[in-house]
């Protein structure tokens, strides 16, 4: 049976019943190093094998550290997936030491990653080119000034899936015809699902928003949002009063019309910001915060819808 486990504990998850059926399938281990990377994967998965996060659930990964219970896990597996940013750093150093099949997201070779954002504020108006981070670093330096959150980039996603089908079919040669088939379902299904996405937030695409920390530029990109700043600057260090009187600012000066929270972070000093303010307040979840697996295409999904909503209920107030 395809079994999962969110910050290694076990959970129970839908899977493709017909792989019960034959004994003879060599069962492979995958683990992740983030919820959204697992998504990607799983539904190439047969009832078989078995999956796992190390993220720990609610779990925010900026400062993140392995643990020996982790590392056991990493041992069994027979292919390691990591997004090659700073997020997973603690993953990569994992990786270093191990002779284990990995794959990761970054590609330092590909020259039209986001630069990261310096400010907590931003002027749709002035910001950086795409693809400046590459274009004036390269190795290490590149990687350190890439907005590491590229799983929310959903034009990659859908080769992303396409590369972890291959290393899949190279893992287990004579499942490789089981995973083609998973592989084209899985990306035409995620093709008329950014379709579908598009369509639904283009009216949206001009009403400015703050969001907790600078972690969807990937989204904004792709689906032209409208993105004014983030209330936490560096993830690890609560705002400042100045900070705080900053944001408050942007959102009187740009219109702001929702301010998203997210469930890794504490919401006290967003009270603070908001307090006495006609701001409307929503949720994102960059990484799937419960302990239930699913398939990327339900966890962005979960994204955009959440993202609406809060637009909605600002419209209609």
């Amino acid at each position: 049976m395809l079994s999962c486990w969110m910050g290694l504990a076990g959970v129970s998850v839908q899977a493709h019943a017909e792989d019960s059926l034959n004994p003879a399938v060599n069962p492979i281990n995958v683990v992740a190093s983030i919820p959204p990377l697992a998504g990607l994967v799983y539904p190439l998965l047969g009832e078989q094998d078995s999956i796992s996060v190390i993220l720990d659930v609610g779990s925010s990964p900026h400062g993140f550290q392995l643990r020996p219970s982790h590392m056991r896990a990493l041992q069994q597996a027979d292919l390691m997936l990591m997004v090659g940013t700073p997020v997973d750093a603690w993953m990569q150093r994992a990786a270093e030491r191990s002779d284990i099949a990995t794959r990761q997201l970054f590609d330092a070779e590909q020259s039209d990653w986001l630069p990261r954002r310096d400010s907590g504020a931003w002027d749709r108006k002035h910001h950086p080119s795409h693809g400046h981070a590459h274009q004036r670093h390269s190795g290490l330096q590149a990687v350190a000034r890439v907005d590491g959150h590229i799983w929310l980039d959903i034009e990659r996603a859908i080769n992303w899936v396409a590369d972890m089908s291959l290393a899949l079919q190279q893992l287990r040669p004579e499942r490789a015809a089981e995973f083609q088939a998973r592989e084209e379902q899985v990306v035409a299904s995620l093709i008329a699902a950014r379709q579908a996405w598009s369509d639904q937030l283009q009216p949206y695409q001009d009403k400015p928003f703050v969001v907790m920390h600078d972690a969807y530029q990937y989204f904004e990109h792709r689906f032209g949002l409208n993105a004014a700043g983030a209330v936490y600057i560096n993830p690890e260090v609560a705002p400042s009063v100045r900070r705080i009187q900053e944001i408050r600012d942007t959102l009187v000066a740009q219109g702001v019309v929702c301010v998203y929270q997210e469930p890794q972070f504490p919401t006290d000093r967003l009270r603070s910001v908001l307090r006495g303010m006609d701001v409307g307040l929503g949720q994102l979840d960059p990484l799937g915060a419960d302990d239930v697996l699913v398939p990327y295409e339900q966890f962005y999904d979960r994204l955009v819808q959440s993202f609406i909503a809060c637009m909605q209920d600002a419209s209609a107030n």
